[in-house]
């Protein structure tokens, strides 16, 4: 199924809207998609809209423009519990495979943190870029709700009261579920967290656990992490029947 990315689709069936430029050139050249194919339309807000195409035509300087139709909207709810991964920016090309996988394994958020270790910090338009690499990542895996890409949070706003704070650490004890709707979950830079940070995560009431008998590279600890407290938070006894979601 291809999808296309579109946040003002609106909530109405039975509509017809126009698709411009790289989508658009995109679904035909690309994916060959012709008047009367399938394809889904997602507004990163929860709503998936079935549609066809009804035609292709090209603008005056030669740009393309898809014209579909709206058959069907449904509302999905998001996935549940939300995992707010809070984590240190990796450096380079890392961070954009690091945004995309968590994406895809179901964070309901990234953002950057600040901690004594860190080393790469990204700017506004970096994160305009991630936001982007999120938007093609739902596309690509079909998720409803677009994984949001939130501001720079220093260590100690991270450890602010929330549901349940999860800081990962190699040393610590194995993951224990914590049946809750909301975790913020806190990966540190790849010179790990001070003592000083440990020992005030503990007194925060954080959750200080392990996702794995080795110790990982940070983009790929906060990818197992998030993939590891969803799994075990989802399929808890006590969670089975009352969380939704469309892992």
């Amino acid at each position: 199924m291809h999808r296309v990315f579109l946040r003002d689709a609106g909530p109405d069936a039975d509509r017809v809207l126009t698709i411009v430029g790289e989508e658009a050139r995109h679904a035909l050249r690309v994916k060959r998609l012709g008047p009367g194919d399938a394809l889904e339309l997602l507004d990163g807000e929860g709503a998936v809209h079935s549609a066809c195409v009804e035609a292709f035509d090209k603008q005056g300087r030669g740009e393309w423009i898809m014209r579909v139709r709206i058959e069907r909207t449904e509302r999905r709810p998001p996935i549940s519990p939300g995992v707010h991964a809070v984590v240190a920016a990796p450096k380079g090309p890392h961070l954009d495979e690091m945004i995309s996988q968590l994406s895809q394994v179901g964070a309901a958020s990234w953002s950057p943190l600040r901690s004594e270790r860190s080393v790469s910090e990204p700017g506004e338009k970096r994160l305009d870029r991630l936001r982007r690499i999120a938007e093609e990542s739902s596309k690509q895996c079909g998720r409803a709700w677009a994984m949001r890409i939130g501001t720079l949070t220093t260590f100690d706003d991270a450890l602010a009261p929330a549901p349940a704070i999860v800081v990962a650490d190699p040393e610590a004890e194995v993951y224990r579920p914590t049946r809750s709707p909301e975790i913020r979950l806190l990966v540190g830079p790849e010179g790990g967290w001070s003592k000083r940070e440990l020992e005030r995560a503990l007194e925060a009431g954080a959750q200080v656990a392990r996702f794995g008998p080795h110790a990982m590279r940070l983009e790929t600890a906060a990818v197992v992490a998030t993939a590891v407290i969803l799994e075990l938070e989802r399929n808890h006894p006590e969670a089975r029947s009352a969380l939704p979601g469309d892992l």
